[in-house]
C-alpha cells in the first residue's frame, strides 16, 4: 500500500466523523431554538394576558385590603365617637339630675328649717311643764342635714342625767318622719323620739292644732280612751300666746278599741306673754279639776302664775298660785355659765320654810356628773350620775346613786337607784361595804 493511499483514507475517515458529529449537534440546536428557550420577543399573547390578570388581581386585593382597612378605621373612629357623646351626654344627665337633686333637697331642707321651729316649739310647750326660754335656731349643714332643734329649759326637776336643761330632737337621723301635704305646702305629721303629733291648720295659720297619741285610762268604775286634742294660738309675731289641751273621751270596747263618744274636758290652759324683744316674761298655766263624766262639774283647780326676768345668765322666776300655797310659792333662780350650761338652781318660798340650792357637777362630755343638794346652806344629799355608754356590755347606759352626810360631812351611806342596792361605810375604818 503506498503513502498516498493511506493518507487519503485517513481524510476520507476525518471527514466522515466531522460529518457525524455535526449532524446531530445542528439537530439539538434547532430543537431548543424552536421549544425551550425564553426569548421575551416572542412570548404568547395568552402569557401576557395571564400575568396582566395576576398583577391586576393582586392589585384589586391591595385595593381591597386598604378600603377594609379603611372602613374599620372610620367604623371605629364612628364607635368612639358615638362613645364620647353618649357618655357626654350621660354625665350632663347625671350633673343635671345632680343638681336638681340636690336644689329639691335645699329646697325641702329651707322649707322644714323655717316651719320645723314653729311646730316642735308648740309640741314641746303643749306637753311639757318646764319654761323654755330661748330655742336655738336651725341651720343647714352642706346642703343635706339640719343641726339639731335645741331649747334652752328652765327644769323644775333637778335630778335628770344627760343635760336638763336641754331639750334636744335630732333632725338629721333615721328615727325621725316628717310627713309633708304637698299641695298645702305644710307639715302633717312628725315621728320622732318624744314627739308623735299630727297637725291640722285653721284658714289664717294662727292657730295649729295637735293630735297626740290616744291612750287608755283607768277611772273609777271602769276605763276610758283617751284622746288629746291641743289647740295653739298664736300672736302676731308668731310667737306661742295660748295652748288649750283638751281630752276627748270615748268608750272601750274590745280592751282596747274606741267606741261611742262620750264627752270633750278641757284640761289645761297655758298663756305666755313676752317682751319687745320677744323673750318670754310671763307664763300661766289654769289647771282645770279632773272629770269621768259628762255630768262632772267644770271647775278650776289652780292657777300657777310664774313672771320671768333675766339678768345677765341668770333668770328669776317669782311662782305665785291661786289659790295662794306659801310653801310652793316663791323665787327661784337659774345660774347659766357663758356655754349655757346649768350651774345651779336655788329656791326659796314665801313662807321662808324652804331653802335649798342644787349645784351642777359636769363631767369631760358636758352631762351632769354630780347633783349636790343644799339645804338652808348644809349639804345633806348628792346625787351621782355614772354613765357606761361605751360599754357594750353594760347592762344599763345610765344609773344614779345617792349619797346620804350627817352633820360631820361624811356619807356613811349610799342608795343605788338604779340596781336597788345600797352599801354602807364603817365609821372606824371608813370603808364600804358590799353592794347588798
Amino acid at each position: 500500500m503506498t503513502r498516498h493511499s493511506i493518507t487519503g483514507k485517513i481524510l476520507l475517515l476525518l471527514t466522515g466523523i466531522l460529518f457525524i458529529v455535526q449532524l446531530p449537534a445542528q439537530t439539538t440546536s434547532d430543537t431548543l431554538r424552536s421549544r425551550n428557550l425564553y426569548r421575551p420577543q416572542t412570548l404568547r399573547q395568552d402569557d401576557v394576558r395571564l400575568n396582566q390578570d395576576s398583577l391586576d388581581s393582586q392589585a384589586q386585593i391591595n385595593q381591597d385590603s386598604i378600603d377594609l382597612r379603611l372602613q374599620y378605621i372610620r367604623d371605629s373612629l364612628d364607635a368612639r365617637l358615638r362613645f364620647i357623646q353618649d357618655s357626654i351626654i350621660a354625665r350632663e344627665k347625671f350633673v343635671r339630675d345632680s343638681i336638681r337633686r340636690r336644689e329639691h333637697i335645699l329646697d325641702s331642707l329651707t322649707f322644714l328649717r323655717a316651719e320645723l321651729p314653729r311646730l316642735l316649739e308648740a309640741s314641746l310647750k303643749t306637753y311639757s311643764d318646764n319654761i323654755i326660754v330661748y330655742n336655738k335656731r336651725i341651720q343647714i349643714v352642706g346642703d343635706s342635714i339640719l343641726t339639731n332643734y335645741t331649747s334652752k329649759v328652765l327644769p323644775f326637776t333637778i335630778d335628770r342625767p344627760y343635760t336638763p336643761w336641754k331639750s334636744v330632737i335630732n333632725l338629721s337621723d333615721k328615727p325621725i318622719k316628717i310627713i309633708i301635704d304637698t299641695i298645702a305646702h305644710k307639715i302633717t305629721a312628725i315621728r320622732a323620739p318624744g314627739i308623735s303629733n299630727s297637725y291640722s291648720y285653721s284658714a289664717r295659720n294662727n292657730i295649729l292644732r295637735i293630735n297626740s297619741k290616744n291612750s287608755i285610762v283607768s277611772k273609777p268604775g271602769g276605763k276610758l280612751y283617751k284622746v288629746p286634742i291641743d289647740s295653739v294660738f298664736f300672736d302676731r309675731r308668731g310667737n306661742v300666746s295660748k295652748i288649750k289641751r283638751y281630752f276627748h273621751f270615748y268608750q272601750v270596747t274590745n280592751q282596747y278599741h274606741r267606741g261611742a263618744p262620750l264627752f270633750l274636758h278641757l284640761s289645761q290652759v297655758k298663756q305666755f306673754e313676752y317682751s319687745a324683744d320677744n323673750v318670754m316674761t310671763k307664763y300661766q298655766t289654769t289647771n282645770f279639776c279632773d272629770r269621768w263624766r259628762a255630768q262632772d262639774e267644770k271647775k278650776v283647780c289652780n292657777i300657777i302664775t310664774y313672771s320671768i326676768n333675766k339678768q345677765g345668765n341668770t333668770y328669776i322666776l317669782t311662782r305665785q298660785t291661786d289659790p295662794v300655797n306659801v310653801y310652793a310659792d316663791g323665787w327661784f333662780s337659774y345660774e347659766f355659765d357663758h356655754m349655757g350650761n346649768l350651774k345651779s338652781v336655788a329656791f326659796n318660798n314665801t313662807k321662808n320654810s324652804e331653802n335649798w340650792k342644787t349645784i351642777v357637777e359636769l363631767n369631760d362630755a358636758g352631762n351632769v356628773s354630780r347633783y349636790i343638794y343644799q339645804n338652808k346652806g348644809a349639804v345633806h344629799k348628792t346625787l351621782l350620775v355614772n354613765y357606761y355608754l361605751n360599754d357594750p356590755g353594760a347592762k344599763y347606759k345610765v344609773e344614779t346613786i345617792t349619797c346620804i352626810f350627817e352633820n360631820d360631812g361624811v356619807s356613811y351611806y349610799q342608795v343605788n337607784n338604779t340596781t336597788d342596792l345600797s352599801r354602807e361605810r364603817n365609821r372606824i375604818t371608813m370603808e364600804w361595804s358590799p353592794w347588798r
